[in-house]
């Protein structure tokens, strides 16, 4: 993380997803929140389809899992906003740009939770009144030195009303411990309905280990913390959610556009989505 700006991870995915793997399969919305040079270049390229592939290719695959992750999640938001869901909660949001992209979020209340940072790069550049949103809220937390519960009782999050939350693309870099709070949180907020989309790596899949851990590591922001399948089922399960699927790129390349063999780098990723049960006691 470096003072004043946006993560390097954050920037990575927001220009990830704004190129995306088809003219019409891209985040229009979060390519204007990257700022300076790096904005104009990548929505230059974003008209060019010789240039996509190009990018898709030169990221490693980071164009296509981004993207289809954000597709697969789309989705699993409009659901649960079908389902009742009138709130959602963005942890990690980095350059999220869904309350200004999802027209399923008209009567839906978000809230962005990210560090001050990363949000002060952010609110330079988005404005509120092109939101799709009902309502679109920052919550700066230093997850070092804040508490989740207090930051979101102070921007107004009501835990008595249906909540879908997003935690994306963040587990990676915490430690279990922080893993389990921030769900502990998150159950203890969660009215029966409500949601949770988490993504998280799996070790045995991580090609190249080493040099992953070693470039994020580079990042300022290294890899911490992996999960099986069925730890990640249990830990959500202890604070009340019922896991609906569990799927990967693979899975995603078969309904989005994208390559999961382009993205087989990133093969390690899995995308948890669960629903609160109607009574549950946290035990993580």
């Amino acid at each position: 993380m470096r003072e004043g700006h946006a993560s390097l991870t954050a920037l990575a995915v927001a220009m990830g997803r704004g190129l995306g793997t088809r003219s019409d399969v891209r985040d229009e919305a979060g390519s204007k929140l990257i700022p300076g040079a790096m904005g104009g270049l990548l929505r230059a390229a974003s008209r060019r389809e010789p240039m996509r592939w190009l990018g898709r290719v030169a990221s490693l695959g980071l164009v296509d899992h981004v993207t289809m992750r954000m597709a697969a999640i789309d989705a699993a938001v409009s659901h649960a906003v079908a389902r009742g869901c009138d709130q959602l909660v963005v942890l990690g949001a980095g350059l999220d740009a869904r309350a200004q992209r999802l027209a399923c979020l008209g009567a839906v209340d978000v809230l962005e939770v990210d560090h001050p940072d990363t949000q002060a790069t952010k609110q330079r550049r988005v404005v509120l009144s092109q939101c799709r949103a009902r309502s679109l809220r920052f919550v700066p937390v230093d997850f070092e030195a804040d508490s989740l519960d207090l930051r979101l009782d102070e921007a107004g999050h009501d835990p008595l009303r249906p909540t879908f939350w997003i935690w994306e693309g963040v587990t990676p870099y915490l430690q279990l411990e922080a893993i389990d709070a921030t769900l502990r949180t998150v159950g203890a907020r969660s009215a029966p309905a409500s949601g949770l989309a988490m993504t998280y790596a799996v070790e045995a899949r991580v090609p190249l280990p080493v040099a992953a851990r070693l470039a994020f590591s580079a990042l300022g922001e290294p890899l911490l913390a992996t999960l099986s399948p069925d730890e990640a089922a249990r830990r959500s399960a202890a604070v009340g959610f019922a896991p609906l699927s569990d799927t990967d790129s693979t899975d995603w390349s078969t309904q989005y556009p994208g390559s999961a063999r382009l993205a087989v780098l990133f093969a390690a990723e899995r995308l948890l989505v669960a629903v609160r049960h109607a009574t549950a006691a946290s035990s993580v």
